[in-house]
């Protein structure tokens, strides 16, 4: 279950710009024993920060060696491939993917990939109906992992899936939803969470967009960062609280800083945590840039793979 929060980073411990220092954490508080993570002094270290629990956290850089500030075109094309994106390209870009990504994300994406090793690939997100047909007649924007997604073959979730309890809103609790479709219910964040973990279930590699907490970053707006963290802490109680550690590796990753700190209304260049959790393989690749997840989870899948097929009968 690969979570993506949009625009996440460890920030500085100042809770008059980090919201995460401010915001109830329980599902974090529950796996670490701790606060968020944050930067002290200059310390900007990459790799594993904290273990425990059955979670690992890691600190990734999302700068890749590239001036100026991460964005989230060349960012989410990075996380999404493993290609390093910005360097490709030659600058940062944003915030949708430039046409000389497009290639990068039909060859290279996770999707691809767990499809090409026989795996099953499903966006969890539901799309609102005014999107699916602007997508049809070649008007809708797309977002990297739309992109992602579509290049992959993969057929996305709408009305009709949200009011099954197959999808989630990027909203979560389906507030917007619920305005102009009556039908669909309001549900906590707790649900939304035991409905990917569903999908999870369904499927060898799920993902999940979310992108309130880049927004929030923007505005500088402290009250929505706040109510944005805690809604993302809830809905990962739900999704942990449904999955199994010893069959679901859930995965939470950002593609820049910039929620982490208010003082600015820009990105930033600090690390963004990859929160993992479930039973991780004894070899598996370190986390210590965003380019660093694809190989990650390609190792995990293919470590699963290899559990499951069949072994030879070797006689008694």
């Amino acid at each position: 279950m690969f979570v993506f929060l949009d625009g996440v980073g460890i920030g500085p411990p100042d809770p008059q710009v980090n919201p995460f220092l401010v915001a109830s954490r329980r599902t974090w508080q529950m796996l670490f024993g701790r606060g968020w993570p944050v930067i002290e002094g200059q310390r900007a270290d990459v790799g594993l920060w904290w273990r425990a629990n059955g979670a690992r956290l890691y600190a990734a850089d999302a700068s890749l060696g590239v001036p100026g500030l991460p964005q989230s075109g060349t960012g989410t094309t990075s996380l999404l491939t493993g290609v390093n994106a910005a360097r490709l390209l030659g600058r940062h870009e944003g915030p949708f993917p430039p046409a000389p990504l497009h290639p990068v994300l039909r060859q290279h994406s996770l999707f691809v990939r767990v499809r090409a090793l026989g795996g099953t690939v499903t966006l969890a997100n539901a799309f609102p109906p005014h999107y699916l047909e602007r997508l049809a007649r070649g008007r809708a924007r797309r977002t990297t992992m739309t992109r992602a997604a579509l290049a992959a073959g993969i057929r996305l979730r709408g009305l009709h899936e949200l009011q099954q309890g197959l999808a989630v809103s990027a909203f979560v609790t389906n507030e917007r939803w619920n305005r102009v479709a009556p039908t669909i219910p309001i549900i906590s964040p707790e649900e939304a969470g035991a409905r990917l973990a569903k999908l999870a279930r369904a499927h060898t590699l799920t993902a999940f967009e979310f992108f309130q907490t880049d927004h929030a970053g923007h505005r500088r707006d402290m009250a929505w960062a706040i109510r944005v963290v805690e809604l993302v802490d809830r809905l990962l109680a739900g999704l942990l609280a449904n999955a199994d550690p010893e069959e679901t590796l859930v995965l939470v990753a950002s593609d820049h800083g910039n929620c982490e700190d208010l003082s600015t209304n820009r990105h930033t260049h600090n690390p963004v945590p990859v929160l993992v959790w479930g039973r991780v393989a004894p070899d598996a690749p370190e986390i210590r840039q965003i380019t660093d997840v694809v190989p990650f989870v390609l190792h995990h899948v293919g470590s699963r793979a290899d559990e499951k097929s069949p072994r030879p009968n070797r006689g008694p």
